[in-house]
């Protein structure tokens, strides 16, 4: 048997020494309780569903107001939430998780093994539609052993198991919710977090507050926390440089150096694997032909792309999903941007006199349409004539995200190498968006996560990225530091890397 033991991901020393700072009480400042904290973001809360959300503002609420079995931390490692302990086979096939004792809903009503048992079923029941199934499908079955003990039998060995039930969309819900009509799951919030919602509207202020009751003693430290959206970024960053908002919780890379060097205010930056990648339909003409996607992959100068476009906060990508935190990524080969050879690859496949497309960039996060307008022109000499079609947020989810054939994606980092293929790149990934539907690629992720052998993971995983990187699903064109801000008077803030888990029960405002 083995207990609470998960095969370590190791981070660059910057960037754990970085966030571990971040998470250190400022010298001399007093700790108390009360208060309201201010967040300012952009994008609109669309759904409170813990089952389906999947927006950068819905994270925050949601993991302020539900709790899952285990919560990612700042090494990127499961820490205990609902779950005080866990513990495996020795083959990684069978997990126990003991809960917590006394824990309640908002409601009042009992957390119990039971309504873990009715989330995970829900999670992996076809007819509802959760973003954690495809990261959560080994699971053979579900019991419950009594209140406080649920027991997890695996299809596979699976020894990241405990961290893939720290996933974002894996936030246990009431067993009485989901016996109920789950489309108000989407307006209305009963979980077991440290903050309660009082009142919810997507398009303005989303307000939580304190729950008397959470199971961790002495916390949360704030009375209230307000989620306030500022669909104008300028106006976003005024609000908060004039002290009405206490965090910035995205700051764009234009505005970093600005803010950081304002009077009064802490600026956090930290190395991430978050990305924007451009999609391109395998199903869809021109992106079924290889080479048009090995030309669009020369015409970018990624560097380039680093220092216009992130202001240097950010690292060049070369198309591989996986950044250099995680443990298993390869060394991969350079792309340098290479015109001719792009247009060369473009006669080749058939568009002697070039090729004119539309590409689709939602408005929000705003570095989607800065990239997709960069690649326009950089692509001009290759013989790629884009049109950039920038769209609101809401119309690019309804119209075009995974159903159009040329648009830009963004994403976060996912705690492990499997949570990330199976977000988007396996035939049944959580998000696919591509077409890919690669077979083989698919046998390897699952290869990979079916061992327990050091050896074997490497190998498996290695095998998967060399086929990505030749078979070019997606353009990765830099990995994204992390970026936020806050006023000193707030204490205990922190960043995570993979951006999911915000620990904001530990922060409280120091206004002396």
């Amino acid at each position: 048997m083995f207990i609470n033991k998960i095969p370590k991901i190791p981070r660059r020393g910057v960037l754990l020494g970085m966030a571990l700072a971040l998470a250190v009480p400022a010298i001399g400042a007093a700790q108390s309780d009360g208060g309201t904290l201010k967040i300012s973001h952009s994008t609109r809360i669309a759904t409170l569903n813990p089952l389906s959300l999947s927006g950068p503002a819905e994270y925050p609420v949601i993991d302020m107001a539900y709790s899952g079995l285990t919560r990612i931390g700042l090494d990127s490692q499961p820490h205990p939430d609902l779950a005080e302990s866990w513990k495996g086979s020795a083959d990684a096939t069978e997990f126990t998780f003991r809960l917590r004792e006394g824990v309640t809903f908002h409601d009042g009503t009992p957390a119990t093994s039971s309504d873990v048992v009715a989330t995970y079923e829900a999670i992996l029941n076809p007819d509802i539609p959760s973003s954690a199934f495809s990261v959560l499908n080994m699971i053979d079955s579900v019991e419950a052993v009594d209140d406080l003990t649920v027991k997890f039998s695996l299809s596979i060995p699976f020894a990241d198991f405990p961290t893939s039930t720290a996933h974002a969309n894996a936030r246990i819900i009431s067993e009485e919710a989901l016996a109920g009509d789950l489309l108000k799951l989407d307006t209305v919030v009963n979980g077991t977090g440290p903050f309660k919602m009082e009142s919810y509207d997507s398009a303005r202020i989303t307000r939580l507050v304190r729950n008397d009751d959470y199971f961790i003693e002495g916390k949360p430290h704030l009375d209230a926390i307000e989620m306030h959206l500022f669909p104008d970024l300028a106006a976003e960053t005024t609000n908060f440089l004039s002290g009405d908002i206490d965090v910035m919780l995205m700051v764009q890379q234009a505005d970093y150096e600005r803010i950081a060097s304002a009077p009064g205010v802490n600026a956090a930056r930290v190395p991430s694997g978050r990305y924007v990648n451009v999609v391109m339909r395998f199903d869809q003409p021109p992106f079924d032909n290889l080479k048009v996607r090995e030309a669009l992959a020369y015409s970018i100068d990624r560097q380039l792309l680093v220092d216009l476009v992130l202001e240097g906060l950010g690292r060049p990508g070369h198309d591989n999903i996986l950044s250099p935190e995680f443990k298993f990524r390869i060394d991969t080969p350079e792309k340098a941007y290479d015109p001719a050879k792009a247009k060369a690859l473009l006669t080749e496949a058939g568009y002697p006199d070039g090729l004119r497309i539309d590409l689709v960039a939602s408005n929000r996060p705003a570095i989607r349409a800065q990239v997709a307008i960069a690649i326009k022109q950089m692509a001009l000499p290759a013989g790629f004539d884009i049109n950039v079609q920038t769209m609101p947020h809401d119309t690019y989810l309804a119209n075009f995200w995974r159903k159009g054939n040329f648009y830009m994606a963004y994403w976060g980092m996912q705690p492990t190498e499997d949570a990330t293929f199976n977000l988007l790149l396996t035939s049944n990934a959580s998000y696919e968006d591509t077409g890919w539907a690669n077979a083989e690629f698919d046998a390897l992720v699952q290869a990979g996560r079916s061992t327990t052998v050091e050896s074997e993971r490497v190998e498996a995983y290695a095998k998967a990225q060399e086929l990505m990187l030749a078979e070019l699903p997606y353009l990765i064109p830099f990995y994204e530091d992390v970026l936020t801000a806050s006023k000193e008077s707030v204490k205990g803030y922190s960043i995570n890397p993979i951006n999911r888990y915000f620990y904001l029960e530990n922060v409280w405002l120091d206004e002396g």
